[in-house]
């Protein structure tokens, strides 16, 4: 699993190999946040710990084995494999 935190530790995200979301964290504090600063700061975390788990599943498998899975080849970053549903409008 990999695990991204907010600075301020607000926010917290667990991501499986492969970028799926397992686990979020919200501590009270974030709570107080603007709805829109919320939404950000978790998609930024998810996104980037996704990127994390994904280069990181990457480099376990054979070459042969990404587009049988149908994962990302390396070098995409985050905000090219994000969804546009998933982004703050």
């Amino acid at each position: 699993m990999i695990t991204g935190k907010a600075a301020d530790r607000t926010v917290a995200v667990e991501v499986a190999p492969g970028g799926a979301l397992q686990e979020l964290t919200l501590e009270v504090s974030a709570l107080r946040l603007e709805p829109d600063e919320l939404a950000r700061r978790i998609l930024l975390l998810t996104a980037a710990a996704s990127a994390r788990a994904t280069a990181s599943l990457l480099h376990t498998l054979p070459e042969g084995d990404l587009d049988a899975l149908g994962l990302n080849t390396p070098g995409e970053t985050a905000e090219e494999t994000t969804p546009e549903s998933w982004r703050a409008q």
